[in-house]
């Protein structure tokens, strides 16, 4: 995604902060959502918090959990994928809020508008 400009990926980050938005919503976690300064953060019941951010620099999406950060890149067709290889920017953030909340959670991000 390094070869789209700015606006280009505030457009995409913008749409999958939505996209996650409305799957967090339909998934009936005990949860809130706010934007931040460019960042959607998702404040559980108990406090925890968890941010959806940009990285502009680099045209990453950063997910912000209790214990580390994770960085995902645009790979095409692929969607954000985790930098690290394990899986979508969906998979991931549906792992880390089941680990965090102790319900089943999948979500579905349909991440390439074609």
């Amino acid at each position: 995604m390094q070869d789209m400009s700015e606006a280009q990926f505030h457009q995409q980050v913008d749409r999958v902060q939505d996209l996650i938005e409305h799957a967090v919503d339909g998934c009936d976690l005990d949860l809130d959502m706010e934007h931040l300064e460019g960042s959607l953060v998702l404040v559980l019941a108990e406090g925890t918090r968890l941010v959806v951010g940009r990285q502009p620099a680099s045209r990453e999406i950063w997910l912000a959990t209790p214990n580390s950060t994770l960085h995902f890149g645009y790979q095409g067709e692929a969607g954000w994928q985790h930098d690290g290889g394990d899986g979508s920017l969906a998979e991931v953030l549906s792992e880390v809020l089941e680990d965090l909340t102790g319900d089943e959670v999948e979500l579905e991000l349909e991440e390439n508008p074609e």
